[in-house]
């Protein structure tokens, strides 16, 4: 696992932090705007669409971590990319 997949995981981590919470305060906010109707829907569909983007997003990361695990692995026990074997 290089450093710059660790940086990326850990940036990643920090967006999506920022983002649940971002998205939290305008939920709050647009509660406290009293929309009725279509335009209450059409928010509420928009945010439960931006949680689910977010839970992709960290879905993500676990995937990325895994994939950096393995390469470790597979490093440690010498089994080298193809391109590399001499």
């Amino acid at each position: 696992m290089r450093v710059g997949d660790i940086i990326t995981m850990v940036a990643l981590g920090i967006i999506l932090v920022a983002g649940v919470l971002i998205i939290a305060n305008f939920q709050k906010s647009i509660e406290t705007l009293g929309l009725t109707g279509v335009a209450n829907t059409t928010a509420q569909t928009a945010i439960n669409n931006v949680y689910t983007g977010l839970q992709l997003g960290a879905i993500g990361i676990i995937i990325l971590a895994a994939v950096g695990l393995i390469a470790l692995v597979l490093g440690a026990f010498g089994a080298a990319p193809a391109s590399r074997r001499e």
